[in-house]
């Protein structure tokens, strides 16, 4: 599991060191969640723009085979939905 940090070094570190079973990224630029496609134009309370929580499952070839990207930038999916939705795209998957 890979998750991306739009905070700095630091805090992707100390998110790593706390979850050990997650890969964390730091994306403080943004670049990557440019790239991606992830920023929700002035959807912050300060009416900056933010990244939305943006799950995407990608097989062990690379391939995208499901993405979820709320309307709202609170919600967040369940540890049993992502679940579910490993098991409905990604069959076989340990």
């Amino acid at each position: 599991m890979i998750a991306i940090s739009v905070e700095g070094l630091d805090a992707a570190r100390q998110t790593q060191a706390d979850f050990a079973h997650l890969l964390v990224l730091a994306d403080k630029e943004r670049g990557l969640s440019e790239a991606a496609g992830l920023l929700q134009a002035h959807a912050a309370p300060d009416g900056s723009d933010v990244d939305t929580p943006t799950t995407i499952l990608v097989d062990r070839h690379g391939l995208v085979r499901w993405l979820y990207r709320p309307r709202a930038v609170l919600a967040r999916l369940s540890p049993d939905e992502v679940l579910q939705a490993i098991d409905a795209h990604i069959p076989g998957t340990p």
